[in-house]
């Protein structure tokens, strides 16, 4: 008896993008349930949804514009992909819009050029030639390198995830009481930075991170059961005020939110005299104010760009 062999046909796709998000809380990149829409600069209302694949990887189909390239199978595989970096005028400049219906995420916007081959990597307009961004991170870990994935900060009302810690702060600008929106907030533990997050539209941030190691403590038979462990906590502020002020926008863009990295600001402790050291204490929420305001202005947390 002879085996019959059947050639398969073979159907080519070509994804014009591929977009891994990455929670900057829990340094996870599986991340369920957002909205993701992309759509050309020209034509906000062609907006077309990017769905994950089994891998979390958000993957955009029909993007208006391209979708001769989608279905470009011609030999070699590549060849859609060789045409379109070396296309005159270059990749379609589109938007790309993200949020979270379950409101553990802050909305961001971002451009990209369109094609891109691989997971995206988001790169600073203002540095030239345009890189991958660093942030702070954690001093036993390598940089956290902004490559083939989109930072997600967290709402100021997502529930925490354990074991994480949190320090949750109201930002206003010292003497003017404008709220920086979308501005970020950093905290360091003796003098190591733990995490970062961004303010809402309102100035509410929650910056959640991972514990420090405990302290140690002195060898005892039986082992002593401790939970009382305290750090000390200093926190830093980035904003860039708009001159003159305008409006903050509803949602905000990714490359205006990071650039607030190279502007750091003062972060306020005390109006009236040296404020005692900042403490995160074990499995409780920490929240940062000013101290020495009126009762009315008490729970914000002062920032000065002086």
């Amino acid at each position: 008896m002879s085996a019959l062999l059947f050639e398969l046909e073979v159907l080519q796709r070509n994804a014009a993008l591929g977009l891994r998000f990455w929670d900057m809380a829990t340094a996870s990149s599986v991340i369920d349930g957002l909205v993701v829409e992309v759509y050309p600069r020209n034509a906000p209302n062609a907006r077309k949804r990017a769905l994950p694949n089994p891998s979390g990887i958000y993957v955009a189909h029909r993007v208006s514009g391209l979708i001769d390239f989608e279905f470009d199978d011609r030999e070699p595989v590549e060849q859609p992909w060789i045409d379109a970096l070396d296309a005159s005028p270059p990749p379609s400049g589109c938007r790309i819009e993200v949020s979270d219906p379950f409101g553990r995420f802050l909305p961001l916007a971002f451009d990209a050029g369109l094609p891109a081959r691989g997971l995206f990597t988001w790169l600073a307009p203002w540095i030239s030639p345009p890189q991958p961004i660093v942030l702070p991170g954690s001093p036993s870990s390598p940089p956290q390198l902004l490559i083939e994935r989109i930072p997600l900060f967290s709402a100021p009302s997502r529930p925490l995830p354990q074991p994480l810690a949190v320090t949750y702060a109201q930002l206003r600008e010292a003497g003017t009481q404008r709220v920086p929106a979308w501005s970020l907030l950093a905290v360091d533990i003796d003098g190591a930075p733990r995490g970062i997050g961004m303010a809402d539209r309102d100035g509410r941030v929650a910056v959640i991170y991972p514990y420090p190691e405990p302290p140690r403590t002195p060898l005892s038979s039986p082992p002593e059961a401790r939970s009382d462990f305290r750090w000390t906590v200093e926190l830093s502020a980035f904003w860039s005020p708009a001159s003159p002020p305008i409006e903050a926008p509803a949602v905000p863009d990714l490359a205006d939110v990071l650039a607030q990295l190279a502007t750091p600001c003062t972060v306020i402790d005390s109006l009236s005299s040296p404020a005692p050291p900042r403490r995160l204490e074990y499995r409780r929420p920490m929240t940062a104010r000013t101290e020495g305001q009126p009762a009315a202005d008490a729970s914000w947390l002062l920032v000065s760009t002086a």
